[in-house]
């Protein structure tokens, strides 16, 4: 095959190009540029009137609205078989995220080759039909294909909470602090705490004991600790300005630190084991629902309360266990985070279990904070409840759980200067 035909092949792949014939290709083949560009190239700036369409051929591009709002656009998205920010002026400043080629053709040149009347107000049609379609299609579809993609390609980015990864960076990053009490300052952070398991999973043994976040930590060393705590700071941690994303990044953070500190007590209370696995698994209990909101964050349009609540409540059980799954993370401590995320989870043994704990947990701290995001079923029907004497509301044990799950919150609020 020629390097025109070639060429030829490529242009079919773009959406408003697939039906010219092949000598038409053939000339915007000729007539286009075919360019290439280094990382961090701006390729289109905001209001830019260029009488030109940008189509990807390879790369990663930044595409940033005059809001802020950012969107990645990869060459093998679906997203990407339409010019890039195709209306002038542009509403996008479009930006190589890698090296990047792609394909600049005159509008001038794409009305005449389409051969009607009116080829400019149809193309303008055409990619308007395009963009709208984009924006409506289904948000969890899309969210969750971007999460099973950069999973594939090791490149999941999880998010923390930029006010918690702050306030916690500053107390690990102490010279003064040793392995105990960096550790409990990481527990306070779920997502510092998943990526330090991840990175301690490395020198694991299969069939060993689940670390705590403190032995995680003595086996990578404090360098590498105070690294990742870094990193996960400045580049892995945001403050949304949309309203819905920053309450939707706070309550996820305050779940997971009251079910955390509920399951431990829980724990304690009936004398289980290792009181700092439950713990642990409480911390980590929606690390799936994490997961959607850092990648709605980073969505290429304005999501709604309702679609994320929607997305989180489809999906975050299943992204859960893809990211535990493909993160390494321990097979024992990811096997009860899953089972934890099922209301009706019954192992049959009318002994407690851990994976009980962590269910009663997330019962308690949902009630105490009238958290409606993902409601448990009557309570008599829980079987982790009954099991522990915790399917009445108005139980001595449900009510001063509750009440604890209150006092801890705010007391960690207070020690990170948290309003």
């Amino acid at each position: 095959m020629s390097t025109s035909e070639k060429s030829v092949e490529e242009l079919r792949r773009f959406t408003p190009l697939s039906d010219l014939s092949y000598d038409k290709l053939l000339e915007i083949v000729d007539q286009a540029d075919w360019v290439k560009v280094k990382k961090r190239t701006l390729l289109i700036d905001l209001g830019d009137e260029e009488p030109y369409s940008l189509f990807l051929v390879k790369g990663n591009v930044l595409m940033e609205a005059a809001d802020g709002r950012q969107r990645v656009i990869k060459h093998t998205d679906a997203a990407a078989s339409s010019p890039l920010s195709r209306l002038r002026p542009s509403r996008y400043r479009v930006s190589a995220l890698t090296p990047v080629q792609y394909i600049k053709i005159s509008n001038s040149l794409l009305d005449e080759l389409t051969d009607l009347d009116d080829s400019s107000e149809m193309l303008s049609s055409h990619y308007l039909v395009e963009e709208t379609s984009e924006e409506n299609a289904d948000f969890s579809a899309q969210m969750v294909a971007h999460i099973y993609e950069d999973l594939q390609k090791h490149k999941l980015t999880i998010l923390s909470w930029h006010p918690i990864s702050l306030s916690v960076s500053r107390r690990i990053m102490e010279p003064s602090s040793k392995a105990v009490s960096i550790g409990k300052w990481a527990m306070l952070d779920p997502v510092l705490s998943l990526k330090l398991l991840k990175a301690a999973q490395i020198q694991h043994r299969p069939g060993g004991a689940v670390p705590s976040i403190i032995s995680a930590i003595n086996q990578i060393g404090l360098k590498t600790t105070r690294r990742l705590a870094f990193m996960n700071l400045f580049r892995e941690s945001r403050d949304p300005r949309a309203l819905n994303l920053q309450e939707a990044f706070a309550h996820a953070w305050e779940r997971s630190i009251c079910v955390a500190a509920v399951a431990r007590r829980l724990a304690v209370d009936l004398g289980l084991e290792d009181p700092g696995e439950a713990e642990l698994a409480g911390l980590l209990h929606n690390t799936g629902e994490i997961t959607i909101i850092s990648y709605a964050y980073n969505f290429y349009r304005e999501i709604s309360p309702q679609e994320l609540q929607d997305c989180t409540l489809m999906f975050s059980k299943e992204t859960g266990r893809m990211v535990l799954s493909h993160w390494n993370i321990f097979h024992s401590l990811a096997q009860h985070i899953c089972d934890s995320t099922e209301w009706l989870y019954d192992h049959g043994n009318d002994k407690p279990s851990l994976v009980d704990i962590v269910i009663a947990a997330r019962a308690c701290v949902q009630i105490s904070r009238k958290d409606k995001s993902n409601p448990p079923p009557p309570l008599p029907q829980i079987p982790a409840l009954r099991k522990l004497r915790l399917d009445t509301p108005n139980s001595i044990l449900a009510t001063d759980l509750r009440a604890f799950a209150d006092d801890y919150l705010k007391e960690t609020k207070q020690q990170l200067d948290i309003e």
